[in-house]
């Protein structure tokens, strides 16, 4: 990508925005399985103020625009001006990292360990992994993302997708090896994550906020504000979870004794 601005005639010889200046106090990351919540989570960050704006800064379409604008020359540069530019006036500043993320990290530095031991990392999934399996079966096959997608015409996009065994299946194992490689990147440089829920998250939302604010020192836990991003489930959702459940029982039953280690809910009511 780098040579790729250069070769435009992007200047990337320089600090044009006065990033590198910044001083952070603290510096996280959101790392993320698929389907699990992190747009709420993230949105709930960035409205309570004193969090940074984390977002997927690093995905490949959205970091060449700040590339662009930040004059960054490398990943590690580009990676630290992000940081820098949206953090908030505490000096606190996050990101989302997916593991796609990382790869095309990887091919931009050649390096293996992209992850900085001195940062602080949360960890997201999902308990329910039938039910993540299906929402990114749907998602999938409508490219409908997001509930502040859902107009007339994405709804009928997300009812047109028919019930399929195998694909949930295929989806489930693909979100299991998501899990399993995001444990080898944490091992790998001995960084143990705060884990993390969707089902604690959306349960509750006011007690993920103070957890964030804890964690990162803030000095007081800003209110937590009502959140546009909704929820997508539906009766059909249950139905079909009902249903793979007793088709896949097996499956699911061998799937127990292989998957990381769930565990059990913090953010009981």
């Amino acid at each position: 990508m780098f040579t790729y601005l250069a070769g435009q005639g992007v200047d990337l010889s320089g600090d044009p925005l006065g990033l590198d200046a910044v001083q952070l106090k603290r510096r996280y990351a959101i790392c993320l399985v698929p389907r699990s919540g992190s747009t709420y989570l993230t949105h709930l960050l960035k409205e309570s103020g004193g969090f940074g704006f984390p977002d997927e800064w690093m995905a490949i379409g959205t970091c060449e625009k700040e590339a662009r604008e930040s004059g960054a020359p490398d990943w590690d540069s580009l990676l630290r001006r992000i940081m820098a530019r949206h953090a908030s006036d505490n000096g606190v500043s996050g990101i989302e990292l997916a593991l796609a993320h990382l790869t095309w990290g990887r091919q931009a530095t050649g390096r293996k360990a992209l992850l900085d031991p001195a940062w602080t990392y949360f960890y997201l999934r999902r308990r329910n992994i039938v039910r993540q399996a299906i929402s990114m079966h749907i998602a999938h096959q409508s490219g409908v993302l997001h509930s502040y997608q859902l107009d007339d015409d994405a709804r009928k996009m997300r009812d047109a997708v028919i019930y399929d065994t195998p694909a949930i299946r295929s989806w489930i194992k693909f979100l299991q090896d998501e899990e399993l490689k995001w444990e080898r990147e944490f091992g790998s440089l001995g960084i143990e994550p705060i884990r993390l829920y969707y089902e604690d998250i959306t349960t509750r939302p006011e007690r993920a906020v103070r957890l964030f604010s804890n964690v990162l020192g803030l000095t007081e836990t800003p209110a937590t504000k009502a959140s546009p991003i909704e929820r997508v489930g539906t009766s059909r959702t249950d139905e079909w979870e009902e249903r793979y459940r007793v088709e896949d029982a097996d499956f699911l039953a061998a799937l127990a004794h292989h998957r990381p280690r769930v565990h059990t809910a913090t953010f009981a009511t």
